[in-house]
This record gives C-alpha cells, sequence and structure tokens, in this order.
C-alpha cells in the first residue's frame, strides 16, 4: 500500500470550514482536503487480492450448513485483512476535526465510514461523517465537490464567442473575423415622423 502522489490543486480561495472528501473502492483511495484556501489530493494503492472467480463445478459436502465454509476456506480471509490494513491507513490521513464525505461504489466506504465513526467514539469527538455512492470521479470533479461540500462558491467564467466585447475581431491573417450574431431583442429602427408626413405629401 503506497501514497503514488500528492497535489495542490485550485489554491488561494478562502474557504469557510475545512473538509475531508475520499473516494475509495478495494484497488484506490483519493483523500482530497479543503485546508487554508486549498485542495490537496494524495492517492493511495492496496494490495488487497481479487475476489477468486468460479472454478466450476464444485462438490459440496452434505454435512457444510447452507452457505458454504468460512471464509478462509476460499482465501477470503486474506482478502479481508488485506483491505482492513488498507482502510486503516485510509482513515489514519483523515484529519480528526473536518468534516467528512466519504464516496465510491462498492462497500469499502461503508467500512471506512464505520472506522471513522469508530475512531470518534474512542475520542469523543462529535463531528458530520457522510457515506453515499458514487462513480469514479475525476480531479476536478473531486475538488467541486470538495468546495462545495467546504462551502466555498466555484468560479464562474465567461466563455463562448457570444459573450465577446470587441466590436472586430481579427484572424491570424489580420483579416476582420466576422462578428457572431447575438441573441437578443430585435433592434427597431429609428424613425421621424416628419420625414414620413413629407414623404406622403
Amino acid at each position: 500500500m503506497t501514497a503514488t502522489r500528492e497535489e495542490v490543486l485550485r489554491a488561494h480561495d478562502d474557504g469557510k470550514q475545512d473538509a475531508t472528501l475520499v473516494w475509495i473502492d478495494a484497488r484506490t483511495a483519493v483523500v482530497a482536503r479543503w485546508h487554508e484556501g486549498e485542495a490537496r489530493l494524495e492517492r493511495f494503492e492496496s494490495d488487497v487480492p481479487s475476489h477468486h472467480k468460479a472454478t466450476g463445478h464444485v462438490r459440496y459436502d452434505p454435512a457444510m450448513r447452507h452457505g458454504g465454509g468460512a471464509p478462509k476456506d476460499t482465501g477470503e480471509a486474506k482478502r479481508l485483512e488485506h483491505l482492513a490494513r488498507f482502510v486503516d491507513l485510509v482513515a489514519g490521513h483523515i484529519p480528526p476535526d473536518d468534516e467528512v464525505v466519504i464516496i465510491g461504489p462498492g462497500t469499502v466506504r461503508e467500512r471506512l465510514e464505520h472506522e471513522v465513526r469508530e475512531a470518534d467514539r474512542h475520542a469523543s469527538r462529535t463531528r458530520s461523517v457522510t457515506c453515499q455512492p458514487a462513480t469514479r470521479l475525476t480531479d476536478r470533479q473531486l475538488v467541486a465537490r470538495l468546495r462545495h461540500i467546504a462551502g466555498v462558491e466555484g468560479r464562474r467564467r465567461s466563455v463562448g464567442t457570444y459573450r465577446w466585447t470587441q466590436t472586430t475581431a481579427l484572424r491570424p491573417s489580420g483579416a476582420v473575423r466576422p462578428i457572431p450574431r447575438r441573441a437578443g431583442p430585435k433592434p427597431t429602427p429609428e424613425v421621424d415622423i416628419e420625414e414620413l408626413i413629407e414623404e406622403e405629401s
């Protein structure tokens, strides 16, 4: 289990509160923390072995209860041991005072939530710990969600040709580029009433 990298994204914003967002599954985890106006992302990779696939027909012992044997009979005990160590590693990198949101596609997030809540109970800490299902997210999506948790509004940017404020735009060759059409109310032409009266008479 290794921390592959740590990076700082979107610095120099004033956050309202410190918060931690954790995306986790059995293979990787990303701990995103908002602290002092910066988003820090730390990645971890696990050494949890994958589930064994079915091997075809299996003979069952009629004396064995329904549901099969103990997890150690199928090698699941070793997997659960690796998974518990991985969850402990990630839980150890969650700051004790931050609001925590744990997301992920499987049940590993629930294990981590249980671990964090137990640690808080033993330390007599009270904080918000939330667990939600989520698919894999990009770094930008994680940071956007983290900013929302921390109560920081995202910066809005004006993009697109319809927001140009220039009267003329030039091509690289120096030729004038046509101004794009803008949606808006149709302009009404100015009409001189005296000219209309003279034209009619």
